[in-house]
């Protein structure tokens, strides 16, 4: 049954892939998998509350799953609920502190909260567990630039230029801050 509720979802019949993957979560009891398909499927349709309400239900049998929460935080974000998700975030966080895909993921829910410090901070402890990410210094930089603070923009910028020495968009901002 959870595969045809996968079957139908991919090809966008929504409602059916819902009867399907019910079907398979009465029969398979509590499957993270089925319950996280139900999610998507609520979220592909633009039912945000009825995908919360699966990750919460899947939240009570796996209270330590840092992917529903990320997707959680997600969903939440799409409703612009950022302090729910900043929230959710920090949760998924606590359960894998070396995802650097959550820090980012805070980080630009912070900086749509104007909390432009706290998205620095989380591009900080991204970099901490990938010092190689030329991405990451750039962002970081990109956020320095917005809190007036050039000499750490200037130094995140020219880091990210040492890893990725081709990528003209780092030297044309190296150029214009320097």
């Amino acid at each position: 049954m959870y595969e045809k509720g996968i079957n139908r979802e991919n090809i966008g019949e929504y409602p059916k892939a819902l009867h399907y993957l019910f079907f398979a979560l009465s029969l398979k009891g509590s499957s993270i998998k089925t319950y996280k398909a139900i999610a998507r499927v609520y979220r592909k349709n633009r039912q945000y509350l009825n995908g919360l309400d699966f990750y919460s239900k899947a939240l009570n049998i796996h209270p330590q799953n840092a992917e529903l929460y990320a997707l959680k935080a997600d969903l939440h974000r799409k409703n612009k609920q950022f302090d729910l998700s900043i929230k959710h975030y920090d949760q998924a966080i606590k359960y894998d502190c070396n995802n650097v895909q959550y820090y980012i993921n805070r980080a630009q829910i912070k900086f749509l909260s104007d909390d432009v410090e706290g998205a620095i901070n989380d591009y900080s402890s991204a970099i901490k567990r990938d010092e190689n990410n030329s991405n990451l210094y750039s962002q970081r930089g990109f956020y320095y630039l917005l809190n007036n603070n050039f000499d750490e923009a200037k130094q995140d910028y020219k880091k990210a230029n040492e890893l990725t020495p081709n990528n003209k968009h780092i030297k044309e901002i190296l150029e214009i801050i320097s």
